[in-house]
This record gives C-alpha cells, structure tokens and sequence, in this order.
C-alpha cells in the first residue's frame, strides 16, 4: 500500500473540520460536531485525529446515529495512518522534525488505547479482551495513562489475561504518576508488589 500525502491545502481543510468540530463538540452542539468530524476525516484523505474523532463519534453516536463498527473502522484506520505517519517522519530525519513526531506519536498511543477499547468492550468488532489486552499493553509502554490503568485493572482481575497483581500495580502506579487517582488503590504500593 502506497500513502501518498494531500496536498497541503486539502490538510488544512480536515485540520479546519478538525477545529471546528472540538469547538462544537465542547459547546454541546454534537450534530454540527459530527459533520465537521466526518469532514475532517475524510476531506483530502483526511486527518488522523479527524478519523480517530469521527470513528469515537460513530460509536458513541455523538450527534448522529450509533454505528459501533463503522466507529471501529474509522478508529483502526486512524491508527494504521498514524503508523505511517510515524514512520514518514522518522525516516525524513531531521530535527525540525521532532515536534511533528510527537504529535503523530501522540495520535498513534491514543488511536491504539481505542482499537484495544473497541475489542475489549465489543464495540464494532468480536469482543476479545485478549486482543484488547494485548492492544492496552503496546499503548501502556508509549505512556498513555489511560491505557496503564485499564491495564492495570485487566491484571489484578484476570480480564483478558492471567492475574499478576504485581505487574497489575506496576501499570496502576504509572497511571497514578500521569494524575490518575489511586482512591481504593492502596494496596499498589505495599512492598510485596514493588
């Protein structure tokens, strides 16, 4: 598969959606949202925070009707883009090409914690907690906070996975140093589980 990058103008027009739509979505107005997230996610072959926005707002039917598994379809494709972003930019180099690194990462440990939510729930997709799992896991080691704390709740219950109450405080401990709370998490820092 090719990936060819639109046009810079086409970007800024799903960047544009993009905008709009949060603006939108904060301000309560979830049909206009929508719109603007479909937009966004397809206009010019799209944005990938657009894509990851329209897939999230097909799920939860944010403003327009419910569709967990076009939701799923667009959450996935706004990881796999995001992929290959991460790999563009690391393969220009550069340093001026750091920031745009870390956005696209940033987009990448989200679009993962979601597709791992769709699996782990059965949101537009089989459920399949150890596919879920094993999708919290890789977006857990990126960093994202979220994805350490579901982590950490599918190892000290055995969801999805063998428990291990040890590794299951080590992800609760990440999670809580990113501002997660630790209320009825005591037990995470008692010494048998450091």
């Amino acid at each position: 598969m090719v990936v060819v990058d639109p046009p810079d103008e086409a970007k800024s027009k799903a960047d544009h959606y993009l905008q709009l739509g949060i603006k939108h979505h904060e301000a309560n107005r979830l049909q206009e949202s929508a719109i603007c997230f479909e937009k966004s996610a397809k206009e010019g072959g799209g944005c990938g925070v657009g894509m990851l926005m329209w897939g999230l707002t097909l799920r939860h039917g944010w403003g327009c009707k419910k569709d967990e598994k076009g939701g799923f379809v667009w959450v996935r494709r706004a990881a796999e883009g995001a992929v290959a972003d991460l790999e563009r930019a690391r393969m220009s180099g550069g340093t001026g090409d750091l920031a745009e690194r870390g956005v696209v990462k940033a987009e990448l440990v989200l679009a993962i914690y979601e597709v791992g939510q769709c699996f782990f729930h059965g949101w537009g997709v089989v459920k399949d907690q150890k596919m879920g799992v094993s999708y919290y896991r890789v977006a857990a080691r990126l960093g994202d906070a979220d994805a350490q704390n579901d982590l950490g709740f599918c190892l000290a219950n055995g969801k999805g996975c063998k428990k291990d109450r040890k590794e299951a405080a080590k992800w609760y401990r990440a999670a809580v140093a990113q501002g997660h709370s630790d209320i009825g998490l005591a037990w995470i820092h008692k010494e048998k589980f450091q």
